[in-house]
């Protein structure tokens, strides 16, 4: 049974190193102040692992299992703003914000069990081969990205503890559900595998702009985990170049875990 309302609040943070460093200078203040931004921009998929505990304490642990999301962010969010999630029921299914302490709304989503609509709409990658990251990762440009093509897949070694390092540290989500032997994987760390699977061929400034993610089964840690995906298609919008990421996660032994399609600016308009 889904229930009616559930509220959280957290303080935004930065969940790395505040550098130019880093393999997305969009989330250093030196990167985003190219762009014209005020702070930088804390990652889009780790503002969504805030909700997620409001999310499973709607829908019920079975929604890991299979349910489904989608939503867009729709404001940058900056190291400590107030975020408060609102999840409300909607016949079967929920609605949800998160709402800066200014009032704006900087993600809008909906959420359910079962299969959604859009699951038909995900292509999936021919070839699921696992490749090493190469020796030099190109910028992703325009000019160079290779739109309706599939991506070099990755495999990736997912113990407990990394698995339970990632809702402590990054999603600060406290529920006993991420933590022992063969634990559950937090869904913030699961949507981080659409960029996490283009940072495996290419450099880029990115943004992340919305998610539509199918749950099909439970994913465990303690096991080898492949990343399968392909850039669907690609565009541009406000002198931004969108690319729209299809991605797979599937089980050691070959079963898929999860689809999600994945829209991100992977080439930020300069402003």
């Amino acid at each position: 049974m889904t229930t009616a309302s559930v509220e959280r609040t957290i303080t935004a943070f930065l969940d790395g190193d505040d550098s130019l460093e880093i393999g997305n200078i969009i989330h250093s203040t030196a990167g985003a102040a190219r762009y014209g931004y005020s702070g930088p921009l804390v990652g889009g998929t780790t503002v969504y692992s805030w909700s997620v505990g409001a999310l499973v304490e709607a829908l019920g642990e079975e929604w890991l299992d299979e349910g489904w999301v989608e939503f867009q962010l729709r404001k940058p969010v900056y190291p400590d703003e107030v975020i408060t999630t609102r999840v409300t029921a909607n016949g079967g299914d929920v609605e949800f914000t998160m709402t800066k302490h200014s009032g704006d709304v900087a993600v809008r989503g909906t959420a359910g069990l079962g299969v959604a609509d859009f699951l038909t709409e995900i292509t999936t990658a021919n070839d699921r081969t696992p490749q090493p990251e190469p020796a030099e990762r190109p910028f992703i440009t325009r000019a160079v990205a290779p739109l309706g093509e599939d991506l070099p897949a990755m495999a990736i070694d997912l113990s407990a503890a990394s698995a339970g390092g990632y809702a402590d540290q990054k999603a600060r989500d406290a529920q006993p559900l991420w933590h022992g032997d063969r634990c559950r994987v937090h869904p913030g760390w699961i949507a981080q595998r659409a960029n996490a699977l283009l940072a495996h061929t290419w450099r880029y400034t990115a943004i992340h702009a919305s998610s539509q993610i199918q749950h099909l089964a439970a994913v465990h840690a303690d096991q080898r985990l492949l990343v399968s995906g392909r850039i669907e298609s690609g565009y541009e919008r406000k002198g931004h170049e969108y690319a729209v990421l299809d991605i797979t996660l599937s089980s050691e032994d070959g079963r898929d875990l999860v689809r999600m399609r994945q829209p991100t600016i992977y080439q930020v308009a300069a402003r």
